[in-house]
């Protein structure tokens, strides 16, 4: 199971799962406040911009990471500049998580361009099997 929580905070995955096109999916936008609208505006993600995704222990930016993956939008499927990016994690990703008998959290970063910090928030990994369909936004 790979699911991004109710109040959009956190992501569960279930060690060894992988995202998958209809399900399993980790969509992704950037809300951006416009000064000087006062209004929220969606960031659109440019084919050219590059997304890092970085795991690692909770409390451990100084550690080794346990996940880093480089993504250029183009290189997943858009052309065209869009608000919403889905990013996909494989089975040997997520093995790259401690084989334990109990949920941990870990701590990700969403990185824009070598620039910017998305997001950053706790994963938990849980080990129970579970079969949920999920395409969350958050």
């Amino acid at each position: 199971m790979i699911a991004i929580t109710e109040d959009n905070q956190n992501i569960e995955i279930t060690r060894g799962d992988a995202t998958q096109k209809d399900y399993n999916v980790l969509a992704f936008k950037f809300p951006i406040y416009n000064v000087e609208t006062q209004q929220e505006e969606d960031y659109e993600f440019q084919p050219t911009d590059k997304i890092t995704f970085v795991c690692f222990d909770k409390k451990g930016y100084t550690k080794e990471e346990i996940i880093r993956k480089n993504y250029l939008v183009s290189d997943l499927g858009y052309v065209q500049p869009t608000t919403i990016v889905e990013l996909p994690l494989t089975s040997e990703d997520t093995k790259k998580f401690p084989l334990l008998n109990k949920g941990k959290k870990y701590w990700f970063d969403l990185v824009l361009n070598d620039e910017v910090t998305i997001l950053g928030r706790a994963i938990e990994i849980k080990i129970k099997l579970s079969k949920y369909i999920w395409r969350t936004i958050c």
